[in-house]
């Protein structure tokens, strides 16, 4: 498929070549034909100007379509084949020009003497100077669309890495999340077997946003809103009258494109690490939108878990930065850390 593509392109470069050469022949012949009123004298004008231009077409064209890509690039014998590639060229440039050198543009017989000398080496020595600038641009040319060539293999395989990468990051959260909420209705259905029961369809429909709803990049706000209030109501089963929760969405544009189960893990520490049995607890959860940029906020009380249990400790909020260096780059704020009896997490998105 590359090699497809590269050969279409080539073919249309050689199009364009021969347009642009016909053209500017086309127009120089109307101006000639314009100003010179001698018919011979502009006949003869145009001829010199198309044979020097058609030279130098030949040049760029052996070694943009050949000598670079067969030899000068050659990853056998480079260096070898460097020296082959300049005496190659040398040898063409004498051959195209060998009528003009000898000859004059004109074709008539170069006459050196000490009045002619001076100008006819340096008309020759423009000339060959020509000739290797059009070697130049097609080296020039070859290396900028191997340079082009490369940096969009770079960027689709960073494209195919971060995709890997959040994927990867996702599956992390979900069995997380599952773990947490089916020990909550476990719990629950030693209290409640209807309301466990209820509590069961939540989970369902929590599951079914989780695993079908994130596929894709980005969900709506307002979808996501209400996911994180209905996990909030699960997890808030285990609590007891001592852990004060509140919570506060001010969603402006329900319909806004955010990345799914984005504070999934700040909340989920925060049931994990803010809530104690026997002391008083709260956890406070806000966010809003203005003008474009989203503030998430999440704030609890610090209990955090002893040395003999840190399973999960630091996952979530390692795999949440990550993701927003990913899915937010340059365009995100996240804070977060205790602040003496209080863990906070802050985070600010915006589009530009």
């Amino acid at each position: 498929m590359m090699k497809k593509r590269l050969k279409h392109s080539e073919v249309v470069f050689f199009g364009q070549q021969t347009f642009l050469y016909l053209t500017f022949i086309g127009i120089w012949s109307l101006v000639i034909f314009s100003i010179e009123k001698n018919l011979d004298a502009a006949w003869e004008s145009i001829r010199i100007t198309s044979s020097l231009l058609l030279i130098l077409w030949i040049v760029f064209g052996l070694n943009n379509y050949l000598l670079v890509p067969k030899i000068y690039e050659s990853k056998k014998h480079p260096k070898i084949k460097r020296w082959l590639f300049w005496l190659l060229n040398l040898g063409i440039i004498l051959l195209l020009n060998r009528e003009i050198l000898l000859h004059g543009p004109d074709g008539s017989q170069v006459v050196w003497n000490e009045a002619t000398r001076i100008g006819t080496y340096i008309f020759h020595v423009v000339l060959i100077v020509i000739n290797y600038a059009m070697i130049g641009l097609a080296i020039g040319r070859h290396y900028y669309l191997h340079q082009k060539q490369l940096k969009r293999q770079l960027a689709e395989e960073r494209q195919r890495n971060t995709e890997a990468e959040l994927a990867w990051l996702k599956n992390q959260l979900n069995p997380h999340f599952l773990f947490n909420t089916l020990n909550n209705i476990s719990s629950l259905t030693q209290i409640d077997a209807d309301m466990a029961q209820d509590k069961i369809g939540r989970l369902s429909d929590l599951l079914r946003y989780a695993l079908y709803e994130t596929r894709s990049e980005r969900v709506a706000l307002g979808s996501e809103v209400e996911f994180m209030q209905n996990y909030i109501d699960l997890m808030s089963l285990r609590c007891g009258p001592n852990v004060v929760i509140t919570t506060d969405f001010e969603t402006v544009d329900g319909a806004l494109p955010i990345a799914p189960m984005l504070f999934l893990s700040p909340i989920e520490n925060a049931f994990k690490h803010g809530v104690s049995s026997s002391k008083p607890s709260f956890i406070h959860i806000s966010l809003s939108v203005h003008a474009g940029s989203l503030a998430f906020s999440c704030e609890n009380s610090n209990y955090p878990k002893g040395d003999s249990n840190r399973s999960g400790s630091g996952i979530g909020t390692e795999n949440l930065r990550r993701r927003l260096q990913l899915l937010y780059p340059d365009r995100h704020d996240f804070v977060c850390g205790p602040d003496g009896d209080t863990y906070y997490v802050n985070i600010r998105l915006w589009n530009n």
